[in-house]
This record gives structure tokens, sequence and C-alpha cells, in this order.
């Protein structure tokens, strides 16, 4: 998916421009040293089907962020769900479909990983996938900024990638939410039911991306 700059502020461009050198140096830093966040967070090896990785998944308990990787099935090269718990959420947030408690987590996006072990596609999934409590998009792209992970481990390594990847592709990300509802609204039209739990439906929206080509886009708009 290419840029589209017609909703963005020279402020927002800029940001993203920023977060996108954020994320070139930390890819940089690991292909110099023969690594890739699913390298960092399986250990090296090939995941499991439905394992997280790594074990007891990645939390930030200064901003209550959540990731992990995992796979669906053998020959898979992985994704990464991440997750916003309440406590980080900015106010006014409220779930559609509360479930799992008041801690019970927002699924913001997942990061389809490549061979190489860098992002490749960006997507969402419907609400029974990750048995979140469901928010609707406006929500989500309230919580989008308020995602941050970090700290000296490798999983937080991956996290410092992680936030600054979704700085880069926020207003992606937002449209692919806003596509993710407008996905859930058309399948309970066609089929009826509870299109939340529906298993038939699992992906809800999705995008490929290519962090060199995204940035240069933001170069040239910035130069205009």
């Amino acid at each position: 998916m290419t840029l589209d700059p017609s909703h963005l502020t020279p402020g927002e461009l800029a940001a993203m421009a920023e977060a996108g050198e954020e994320v070139a140096a930390l890819e940089a830093a690991m292909r110099a040293e023969g690594v890739s966040p699913r390298a960092l967070l399986t250990g090296g090896g090939e995941p499991v089907p439905f394992q997280h990785y790594p074990a007891g998944d990645v939390y930030d308990f200064a901003s209550h962020s959540q990731f992990y990787l995992h796979c669906h099935r053998d020959g898979e090269y992985g994704h990464i769900h991440l997750f916003l718990r309440p406590l980080g959420m900015p106010p006014g947030c409220h779930p559609l479909v509360a479930v799992g408690g008041d801690d019970s987590p927002c699924h913001l996006v997942a990061v389809g990983l490549g061979h190489h072990g860098f992002a490749t596609e960006l997507f969402t999934t419907n609400r029974w996938v990750t048995g979140e409590s469901w928010y609707g998009a406006d929500a989500v792209a309230r919580m989008l900024p308020f995602f941050r992970a970090g700290g000296s481990t490798l999983g937080g390594r991956v996290g410092h990638w992680l936030t600054a990847l979704l700085r880069l592709y926020l207003p992606l990300v937002v449209t692919l939410v806003r596509r993710r509802d407008e996905a859930v609204g058309a399948w309970a039209g066609a089929h009826g039911g509870d299109a939340l739990n529906d298993d038939r439906l699992e992906i809800t929206s999705h995008a490929a991306i290519d962090v060199a080509l995204w940035r240069k886009a933001l170069t040239a708009e910035l130069a205009k």
C-alpha cells in the first residue's frame, strides 16, 4: 500500500520520517549482528505453532503494552501481535464487547514477518483470534500512540523496533483498523449471527509493507 499524504500535516509527516530513521537504524544494527526481530524472540529456532515467543510474552509495565510472536502452522515465518491493556489506554476508551475481566487487552495490529525475520505486512484480526475485548476503530486509533515497549533485553530491543514501526506506519494502521470494522460489519450483514466469534472470518484487513519504499515516499513528500 502506498503512502497517502492527503490527510497528514507536515508535523505528522516529520514524526513518521523520524520514526523511519529509528526503524532503519535498529534494523541496520540487527543485521550487523546477524539477527532479526524473529531471531531475537525465538532464540534463532523455528517457532512451534501457537507457542508464544518469548514464553510469557513481553510486557512493558510502564506503558502496559504487550506483544508476542507466534505462528499458526509449520513453515510459517511468524507474526507479532501487539496489544495495549486498559491501564495504558487514554481516558474514555471503553470496549464494545468486554471479555476476560477488567484487564483484558485490546489487539492493535499484527506484524507479519518474512523469511529474513523483518516486517513484510500489517494485518488485523477478528475478535476470536486473540480473545481480546473488542474496541471500535476510533478507540483503537486513539490507543496506537500509547503503545511503547522497550528495554535492554532481547524482547526489549524488539519492543523498541515495534514502537518505532508503529509510529512510522501510524496512518496505515488506522486505515487497517477502520477496514477491520467494515469487514466485520459486512460479514455480519452477509452471514448473520455473531460475526466477532465466527471462525470463518479470521483476517479482517491486510497490507504488504516495505520500510525502504515507505521512507522514500516520506522523504519525497517532505521535500515538496
